[in-house]
């Protein structure tokens, strides 16, 4: 499901094949174009840490592209692996912190 969803993003995104392999490399992924491609189309399997930064370098590439804009694309999901990593190592800041971090700052002009 993870390949299909992420092959979808890419495709919705119009990212292709090559900038987002190149991106996955230069990432710290270990798998070729060839394999990447075969993952995105369900032909093998990957560890979860690969397809996880596959995955993260198609979102990276689709928020370059739209950087700034609002836009309706597809995202790439992660593994649950991954989601369950990310909810043990950064809890939710609390309401009050969140908050603080979304009002504008006053700026101070220097005469």
């Amino acid at each position: 499901m993870q390949h299909q969803r992420t092959f979808e993003a890419l495709e919705c995104s119009g990212l292709s094949l090559g900038e987002v392999v190149q991106h996955y490399l230069n990432m710290g992924g270990s798998m070729d174009e060839l394999e990447v491609d075969a993952y995105l189309h369900g032909l093998i399997q990957l560890p979860a840490q690969e397809r996880d930064c596959i995955s993260q370098a198609v979102n990276e590439l689709i928020d370059d592209m739209f950087a700034g804009a609002s836009y309706h694309c597809c995202r790439a999901p992660y593994s649950p692996e991954h989601r369950s990593n990310l909810r043990l190592q950064s809890p939710p800041a609390p309401p009050a912190r969140l908050r603080s971090r979304l009002r504008p700052r006053p700026t101070r002009v220097d005469s």
